[in-house]
């Protein structure tokens, strides 16, 4: 504990000096507004110093010992992935391990699935490829998540069980052009728990996901969702939450990475993260944080970010950030922040409501924007560009009438009158396909139909939202209190009553997930009854990667996104475009 002493002697050591600084600047001004402004700022960032756990070296070597062994079984199998990676790269499937720009990646002509919008919305993921399904709910092993998304090539991943995985270690999807159905799952569905699920590809497709890490290991302090990301990637209608870090982290890749970590850090590009809840990131270290989120061509929009203490979200990556018709719920100390110079930021038509534990008596309890900068150490004070338009802050008629009207902040506020005027711009930049709602409008879509709700919405999810709708925590009656050796908390322990968990079972832990496998005599992932309902042999695997009405989506496409096999649609018509799964109960 003393290093960790001493570490945060040195960092106000830090502070104190910028403040001196600072103060030395304001000191010709003759303005003690100015003066006490420089002060509290310093002040105010003392206690990040300990944020972060002081992780005794046993447990450090221990973790170290874990994860030499999760990349050496990673690794493995990407070695014997590759080759069939490569092959498929020489018939038309390009392998692409790095990109810096949007156009690096090629798109498809038909969006990667009905209702597919923003950035993602052309990738193809695994559409021609082999359809793998998974039976089993263990770790490893013939059948299981692990396998299929460890194996090499183009594939569509279906599911012929429900229940929870429960990962001893991270899944790396690391063999591009997948598409993961979690709609596929019978009965109540699937859900992935325990470790991360890291998408360290390009070219993926994942719908109604359910991804709830839960863990509370100090030492492996991760996203629910999250990887090192090229891009062409949609998540859609996704459910991440109990993250140690983020619940969901997608904006950045790094190549050639050298021993130390370090190299070469690129932009996601075309991203698309929509119809998605990202909810109660653990607080056991101080890092209950909603989403890290960025890249080039990219879109977020209707998702709901709910009881995280901060990051909901931060934006990680310079260029266009599109935020689009979101919906964000009990804050603690940060909304929306981050981004540099370089950033163009569309905040559009959002709603913010604050819960229980958002201090309404301060500024951030109606913050929409902070934008940031500093990344850029030789324009140390130069601000992107911000459209903000449209948006609603619950409770705060003066800010949502103008969102200008103090919804946009910076951390300075005496540096706020010269550099907002500048920040601001009047019409949106222009962005990829989506469509946009009003804010109140919004607001009801989202709390209806977000998440992974096929074959139907979870426990956590209906209890996410009814808290949502009603402004206050649902936890359980004399629950756990998760206090850690390794660091103090800023929040106290029955923080959870204010909707902010440290240990799961403060909101009833995960719940079952029952389901009966379906008849698929084939093991093409398309039921029986479904293939022979259209005109299909179900003896016959082959046919799930054929186009039975000539429209661009194989079969097993058809099958996993409720499609209409009877009728031909021009799906490259945008006016087209509708989720043909949101009307359904039932993929038969």
């Amino acid at each position: 504990m003393n290093g960790g002493k001493e570490r945060n002697n040195r960092l106000q050591n830090v502070f104190l000096t910028v403040f001196l600084e600072n103060l030395l600047r304001f000191e010709r001004m003759n303005n003690i507004k100015k003066v006490l402004s420089v002060w509290m700022l310093a002040t105010c960032v003392l206690p990040v110093a300990a944020q972060y756990p002081v992780i005794p070296d046993s447990v450090k070597a221990r973790a170290a010992k874990q994860e030499a062994e999760f990349d050496r079984k990673s690794d493995a199998a990407w070695k014997k992935a590759l080759p069939v990676v490569m092959e498929e790269a020489q018939k038309g499937r390009p392998y692409k391990p790095w990109a810096s720009k949007p156009e690096d990646l090629v798109k498809s002509n038909i969006p990667a699935f009905p209702g597919a919008e923003g950035g993602g919305m052309y990738t193809p993921g695994g559409r021609g490829g082999k359809v793998i399904v998974v039976t089993s709910l263990e770790d490893s092993g013939p059948g299981t998540l692990r396998e299929a998304c460890e194996t090499g090539g183009a594939r569509v991943i279906v599911f012929n069980v429900s229940g929870v995985i429960r990962l001893k270690a991270p899944i790396s999807l690391r063999a591009p052009y997948v598409t993961i159905a979690g709609q596929t799952a019978p009965g109540d569905g699937i859900c992935v728990t325990g470790h991360s699920f890291l998408v360290d590809t390009h070219d993926v497709i994942i719908r109604h996901m359910r991804f709830r890490r839960g863990a509370q290991d100090v030492a492996f302090r991760d996203d629910a969702l999250g990887g090192n990301a090229v891009g062409n990637i949609i998540i859609d209608h996704c459910s991440a939450s109990w993250g140690l870090d983020e619940n969901m982290s997608i904006y950045r890749h790094v190549y050639n990475r050298g021993a130390d970590g370090h190299g070469l850090k690129l932009p996601t590009v075309n991203i698309t993260i929509q119809n998605s809840i990202f909810s109660e990131a653990l607080d056991a270290y101080n890092h209950a944080f909603g989403a890290t989120i960025g890249g080039h061509n990219s879109m977020f929009c209707r998702n709901l970010f709910a009881s995280n203490i901060s990051r909901n979200s931060s934006v990680g990556m310079d260029g266009d950030f599109n935020f689009v018709n979101n919906v964000v719920f009990n804050w603690w100390n940060r909304s929306i922040d981050g981004g540099d110079n370089k950033s163009f930021y569309n905040i559009i038509n959002n709603y913010f409501k604050p819960g229980p534990i958002t201090p309404l008596d301060k500024p951030i309890s109606y913050r929409i924007l902070k934008p940031e900068a500093g990344r850029d150490k030789s324009q140390p004070m130069s601000f992107g560009k911000a459209y903000v338009n449209g948006n609603i802050v619950h409770g705060n008629a003066k800010v949502t009438k103008d969102n200008w009207d103090g919804g946009v902040q910076l951390a300075n506020e005496v540096d706020a009158g010269k550099f907002i005027p500048q920040i601001r711009v009047d019409e949106p930049f222009k962005t990829s396909p989506v469509t946009i709602m009003d804010a109140q409008k919004a607001y009801n879509f989202v709390l209806s139909n977000v998440g992974a709700t096929f074959p139907k919405r979870d426990a956590v999810d209906t209890r996410v939202i009814k808290t949502v709708k009603t402004g206050k925590a649902i936890y359980v009656k004399d629950a756990p209190e998760f206090i850690s050796p390794y660091v103090k908390r800023r929040l106290p322990a029955d923080s959870y009553k204010q909707g902010i968990i440290t240990d799961i079972r403060q909101v009833g832990g995960l719940p079952e997930y029952k389901g009966e496998p379906i008849v698929d005599s084939d093991g093409d992932g398309m039921p029986d009854a479904w293939e022979i309902a259209n005109g299909l042999n179900p003896n016959d695997p082959s046919d799930a990667v054929k186009d039975c009405n000539g429209d661009g989506y194989t079969n097993i496409e058809k099958y996993v996104n409720g499609m209409d096999t009877k009728k031909k649609v021009d799906w490259t018509d945008l006016k087209n475009n509708y989720d043909t799964l949101s009307k359904r109960k039932s993929l038969l």
